[in-house]
C-alpha cells in the first residue's frame, strides 16, 4: 500500500465504518462479511495513480444497504470537493473474472478491518487488470498499465490468467483476445522503456 491521495483512503475507511454501523444496527452477530472491492479504487490501492469517484465491490453474503447513505464526502488534496459513493450498477457477472479471484484478494491492511463487522479485500492486481479486459475504456486500459508499471505481472502473466478465465465463459470471446494483444503489446513496450 502506497500513501498517495491518504484522503481518499480515508473516506474508504468511513465508508466501511457507516457499512459496519448498518450491519450493527440490523443485529447482525455473524462471522465478518467479506467486501470484495474491484475497479478504480481498488487500482488506488495498488498504485494511487488516480482518484475515483465510484466504490466497485461485491459481498460475502447478500445485504440490505441503505446505498444512499454511503456517499463520503472528502477533500482532495487540490482542495477540490468531491465525494464517493457505491455503485449499485456494478455487476460482475459481466466482467472477465477468474473463478479463483476471490481467494486471490488481499486485506486492505491498516484500515480498521479488526473492528467491523465487513472486512475489506482487494482484487490482487491480475485479477484486477484480467477483470478490466472486457469493458476496455480508456481508464481500464491506463489502470492496466498503471498495475504493469509497478511491475505486478507482465505481458504473458495476463495472457494466462485471462485465458484461464475465459474457459468459464460462454459467448464469442474474438473482441476480448484482441484487447488482450493490444494491452500485452503495450506492456511489453512499457518494460523496454523500463
Amino acid at each position: 500500500m502506497h500513501k498517495l491521495h491518504p484522503e481518499l483512503t480515508d473516506a474508504m475507511s468511513r465508508m466501511m465504518d457507516r457499512i459496519d454501523a448498518f450491519m450493527r444496527e440490523s443485529g447482525f452477530t455473524g462471522e465478518p462479511v467479506k467486501m470484495y472491492l474491484a475497479g478504480g479504487m481498488a487500482v488506488h490501492y495498488h498504485c494511487g495513480t488516480r482518484y475515483t469517484d465510484d466504490v466497485d465491490a461485491t459481498f460475502s453474503e447478500r445485504l440490505m444497504l441503505p446505498f444512499e447513505e454511503l456517499v463520503i464526502d472528502y477533500m482532495r488534496e487540490t482542495g477540490k470537493q468531491s465525494c464517493i459513493y457505491f455503485d449499485t450498477t456494478y455487476n460482475d457477472n459481466f466482467a472477465l473474472l477468474h473463478p479463483d479471484h476471490r481467494e486471490a484478494c488481499v486485506e486492505w491492511e491498516g484500515i480498521g478491518n479488526e473492528q467491523r463487522l465487513i472486512h475489506l479485500l482487494v482484487f490482487c492486481p491480475l485479477d484486477l487488470a484480467v477483470s478490466k479486459l472486457s469493458r476496455f475504456s480508456p481508464n481500464d486500459r491506463a489502470d492496466i498499465l498503471a498495475l504493469a508499471q509497478h511491475r505486478y505481472f507482465n505481458s504473458t502473466q495476463l495472457k494466462a490468467r485471462a485465458a484461464e478465465a475465459l474457459d468459464y465463459y460462454v459467448g464469442s470471446t474474438r473482441w476480448i483476445h484482441l484487447n488482450i494483444e493490444q494491452i500485452s503489446a503495450e506492456i511489453d513496450q512499457l518494460a523496454l522503456a523500463a
